[in-house]
């Protein structure tokens, strides 16, 4: 089957955060017995607490890049990347519709000449795909 795991060792009370198997199986989103088997093939490395439960040290499943996947603290930056992205989003194309006014104002304050000019600028504006328009603020040619 495998290397069997060696002797757990012993810490003392007050050692950095340690997680029983279910808690460990809480932060990563496995199941308990994932957590378990992790630790009976070696690839986690668990300890006996004061009281003989097995724990796994959080820096060990941090170590072994559990954290983060399903987990709910995982989740919650997921969540936060994605509504910074749209608020991102939202903010381009505001900017873009705010640009799009700008060159409107101009070409109803221009002569025909330039407003013909700026009619054909606005047309490609309106041409080009979401997210282009940013950063063409001046909206004379």
């Amino acid at each position: 089957m495998g290397v069997p795991n060696p002797a757990p060792e012993v810490l003392p009370a007050g050692a950095p955060r340690l997680l029983t198997l279910s808690e460990a199986a809480a932060e990563t989103g496995l199941s308990q017995k994932a957590i378990a088997r992790r630790v009976e093939r070696g690839t986690l490395r668990a300890v006996h607490d004061e009281h003989g439960r097995r724990v796994v040290p959080r820096a060990e499943l941090d170590r072994a890049g559990l954290l983060g996947r399903g987990s709910p603290a995982g989740e919650l930056v997921l969540w936060r990347e994605l509504y910074e992205r749209e608020r991102d989003a939202r903010d381009l194309a505001e900017r873009e519709r705010a640009e799009l006014r700008e060159l409107l104002a101009a070409i109803a304050n221009a002569g025909p000449i330039r407003a013909a000019r700026l009619r054909r600028q606005a047309r490609a504006l309106v041409a080009q795909p979401a997210g282009t328009l940013a950063g063409n603020a001046d909206p004379r040619p």
